[in-house]
């Protein structure tokens, strides 16, 4: 079985719970370890296990405050580009995209539903599920290696 070998702070990034850590640190001067286990919603071990991999790449760093609380912050700065954007739905003459009806992109006279993909075997499968459609269609897919979908639109016309 052969790795793909990539930049390790991208392959650090495109993991759903470390890319969620680090667009949440960025948006904020610090936040204790309390905080950001709220808002990735994982066991502290796990939350540890993520930190400590940011931590290691020197993408933030941590200290303590006067008692055991730990701190977190930004130490180096990454863009991240986003990899689904309104800019990638294709209209067609007959819809257009909508975009002020909230963040998720919506074509005009259809039926939009939303799946939210809640675990990391969800969002496998659903690329794979892509990349498989896409082959059987004909259609050519560019998906960089690291695309992890966390929700998928189904559109059909009313």
């Amino acid at each position: 079985m052969s790795r793909v070998r990539a930049d390790p702070i991208t392959a650090a990034l495109a993991h759903p719970t470390r890319r969620s850590l680090y667009i949440s640190l960025s948006n904020s001067d610090e936040m204790s370890t309390v905080q950001l286990q709220n808002i990735v919603d994982v066991d502290r071990y796990n939350l540890y296990h993520h930190l400590k991999k940011l931590a290691s790449l020197g993408l933030i760093e941590n200290h303590r405050d006067e008692g055991r609380a730990r701190w977190w912050k930004i130490a180096q700065s990454v863009d991240l580009p986003e990899i689904l954007s309104v800019s990638n739905v294709v209209s067609t003459p007959t819809h257009s995209v909508n975009a002020s009806q909230g963040s998720q992109p919506r074509l005009d006279g259809a039926n939009t539903h939303v799946i939210s993909l809640e675990g990391s075997r969800d969002r496998v499968g659903a690329k794979l599920l892509l990349e498989k459609l896409a082959a059987e269609l004909g259609i050519e897919l560019n998906l960089p290696w690291n695309f992890v979908p966390e929700k998928i639109a189904l559109i059909g016309e009313d």
